[in-house]
């Protein structure tokens, strides 16, 4: 059976994936350090959620230079890397 092109994904994975990414942001968005850094509006950003429940914002610009810190110090108030999502 070919799934419809119109219609989201039928993959259970993927409904979980996005599900947790959501999740993840909006757990981001309740920690007071997070919620006014400008990492969680940016495009390049992805937010990690440990088993133990810490919060940490993943940078994944493509522009970054080598020595620019995978997870930056936060809260981040200013990234000449940040892309508006």
């Amino acid at each position: 059976m070919v799934p419809n092109a119109m219609n989201e994904s039928n993959d259970p994975a993927e409904r979980t994936n996005s599900e947790r990414a959501r999740n993840a942001d909006e757990r981001a968005a309740e920690q007071p350090l997070l919620a006014c850094s400008i990492c969680l509006k940016c495009s390049s950003h992805r937010t990690i959620v440990s088993g133990k429940g810490s919060v940490f914002m993943l940078c994944q610009s493509d522009e970054t230079p080598s020595d620019w810190p995978k997870y930056p110090a936060q809260p981040m108030r200013q990234c000449r890397y940040y892309r508006s999502a």
